[in-house]
């Protein structure tokens, strides 16, 4: 068994990487000659990520700890506002930057990767794949035990580069959309992790709605284009990201702050 939050956690990054790696490797060794075959990126590289989260779920935690972890995958019953949050957030910096960029003289097609009729079904589908892969892992699995050793905003800052790194080897990869410079990227990472937290402490650590985020922002960002375009908007949608997660964590700081004070005076307050 996997007694310490820190040991699951070490093994749970480890096996992930591992297994979608291992995937993708091959497609990198099939675009260089070395393989005359290649395993399908996608599921199975996402997929990787599922298998890690369970395993080392039964394995540090037991049958309580998949029934926890299942669980957080159908939270449901939120205020509506977190539902416009996740659905929303993440289109506001792609929309205001195309608009610095409109404004400062830049040309931008928002139509070229998908037309609108296609916004739906891929914001569906991308639910569906990322509450079963993807957020199930980071935000399921390892933000609850980040959260529990460093606190919410440093448990972010330590899940974002981790995040961001897991993508490396599709930066490598022949047609793969990660086409910009990967500093931004981590950049982005880190602050999408950052506002991703707050939401989620704020819906009972609720994957579906992590899953709603992260399905938002990609169908956001295919719907506008932001990061395809030219490498001045990528620049600036990264900016206001960072400045969106900079003002949540400050948020997030007062709000801890306030809780600790009415815990404190509670206290005082049951002993007097």
């Amino acid at each position: 068994m996997l007694r310490s939050n820190r040991n699951a956690l070490i093994a749970f990054f480890s096996l992930t990487f591992v297994l979608s790696w291992g995937v993708w490797a091959t497609g990198l060794a099939f675009q260089n000659g070395l393989l005359d075959w290649k395993l399908p990126g996608d599921p199975l590289s996402y997929l990787a990520i599922t298998v890690a989260a369970v395993l080392i779920t039964a394995l540090s935690a037991g049958a309580a700890g998949l029934r926890s972890l299942f669980g957080r995958m159908i939270i449901w019953r939120v205020h509506v506002k977190w539902y416009l949050a996740a659905l929303l957030i993440p289109g506001v910096p792609a929309l205001v930057a195309i608009g610095i960029h409109f404004a400062a003289g830049g040309e931008h097609d928002m139509g070229a990767l998908i037309p609108l009729s296609a916004v739906a079904p891929l914001l569906l589908t991308q639910i569906l794949l990322h509450l079963l892969t993807e957020e199930l892992g980071w935000r399921g699995f390892a933000l609850p035990r980040l959260r529990t050793r460093f606190g919410p905003l440093a448990a972010s800052l330590v899940l974002g580069p981790i995040w961001a790194a897991w993508h490396i080897p599709l930066f490598l990869l022949a047609g793969s959309r990660q086409s910009y410079p990967f500093i931004g990227f981590v950049i982005l990472a880190i602050s999408i992790t950052v506002i991703m937290t707050w939401i989620f402490d704020r819906t009972r650590g609720s994957v579906l709605i992590a899953a709603i985020f992260h399905a938002a922002m990609n169908t956001w960002w295919a719907a506008t284009n932001a990061l395809w375009g030219a490498e001045s908007l990528f620049w600036i949608l990264v900016t206001l990201t960072a400045i969106t997660a900079v003002a949540v964590a400050i948020l997030q700081h007062k709000d801890s702050t306030t809780t600790s004070v009415r815990q404190l005076t509670g206290t005082a307050a049951a002993e007097m």
